[in-house]
């Protein structure tokens, strides 16, 4: 006879056991995971040899560490200016993006005691920089004791000033400092005994450079270039600073009512075509989970001025997916050590040295701390 209780309670287990795994099939389903790669060309910039070209950046670039970090590593700005000041985070922000204290030129904000504590609570920097002392009115001692302050703290570091009135006490007060900067969209003239401005807003500055050049020569050899009104003037101005024989150029970015890429994008093109910045090109293979990207590698290595039409890393053949998080992408990687692989090559910077070991790993020697943020970039090669 058929115990229909038993076959009740079987038929219970079977039904509660097909919900269970339709429930977990559906769930697989749902969060499994659809891997894909895309290769495509990456152009980046890096400074010309003895360049420097630094950056005055927009306020929501300064606060956005992925932001800064594409200004060092894609746009090949190798020196930016800094607050004093860690609030809002600028200062430490700018070195979470991978830039050094030797890369700063920190601002003077105000002058007196204040200011002189306050710089001490940083390491030194390249340079420090005061904005327009003689446009100001700012003391003549003042600036003096700045000069005493900046050569018995930070001894090497740059004190370097700006201006935008060719006067008289702009050129007493250039003898204070070690560098200086001149932009202005009114041109200058001495007439009678007296500095004269009486032309309409020009951003042609040409000319006015050339007179900075010839008046203090090595002392000046850099300069702004303004996001906020150079932008249909960057190639004439950053031809002309090229023929000067100027060595450091700086975007003024601040003023731009956006953080505009293409403005900076334009900028670093015109750098290129000048002889301050360098131009390249190179594959990157991207891994993508669901769309997102989450890995980027770079294959082959990169070539300048443009693309190749006769060289593909496409189709290269991978044998295993090795994930590497460099400082270009997302600064994730942490290790004392990397799985190199076979075909795997990796490029450390100068300065800073490594070897492979016979496990094919790459033993970072001391010195080389890799951690997050930590300045190494990855090929992948044949």
């Amino acid at each position: 006879m058929i115990n229909f209780f038993k076959m009740k309670n079987l038929y219970q287990k079977y039904f509660i056991s097909f919900i269970l795994l339709f429930i977990t099939l559906s769930y697989n389903a749902t969060n499994a995971q659809s891997i894909t790669y895309e290769v495509s060309w990456l152009k980046y910039y890096e400074p010309a040899e003895g360049k420097v070209v630094g950056i005055w950046p927009q306020w929501s670039r300064w606060l956005d560490i992925q932001k800064l970090k594409e200004l060092h590593y894609y746009k090949g700005f190798n020196y930016i200016l800094s607050l004093p000041d860690n609030d809002p985070p600028v200062y430490n922000n700018i070195i979470a993006s991978g830039y050094q204290p030797s890369e700063i030129m920190l601002l003077f904000a105000s002058f007196g005691e204040y200011i002189y504590q306050s710089l001490t609570q940083f390491p030194q920097s390249w340079a420090y920089y005061i904005d327009e002392p003689a446009d100001e009115n700012v003391s003549f001692q003042l600036l003096s004791e700045a000069k005493v302050f900046v050569n018995t703290n930070y001894p090497g570091s740059r004190l370097v000033m700006s201006g935008y009135k060719r006067t008289s006490q702009f050129i007493d007060y250039a003898s204070i400092f070690d560098d200086i900067m001149f932009s202005s969209y009114q041109h200058w003239w001495k007439f009678l005994g007296f500095w004269v401005s009486c032309c309409p807003e020009n951003s042609d500055q040409r000319s006015d450079w050339t007179d900075m050049k010839n008046l203090f020569d090595s002392k000046f050899s850099m300069t702004w270039i303004g996001a906020h009104k150079d932008l249909s003037d960057y190639d004439e101005l950053l031809g002309h600073a090229h023929n000067l024989g100027l060595s450091n150029i700086w975007l003024y970015q601040l003023s731009e009512v956006s953080d505009s890429d293409q403005n900076i994008e334009e900028f670093c093109s015109k750098a290129a075509d000048h002889y301050f910045l360098k131009v390249y090109y190179q594959q990157v293979r991207d891994k993508k989970a669901n769309g997102q990207s989450v890995s980027r590698q770079f294959i082959g290595f990169p070539y300048s001025s443009s693309i190749p039409t006769n060289y593909d890393h496409a189709n290269l053949s991978f044998n295993k997916d090795v994930i590497i998080n460099n400082h270009r992408v997302d600064n994730y990687y942490a290790a004392n050590n990397i799985n190199a692989g076979g075909q795997f090559s990796f490029i450390i910077p100068d300065g800073t040295s490594a070897s492979f070991n016979s496990q094919n790993h790459i033993s970072l020697k001391p010195g080389f701390h890799a951690e997050a943020g930590s300045n190494f970039r990855a090929f992948i090669g044949d």
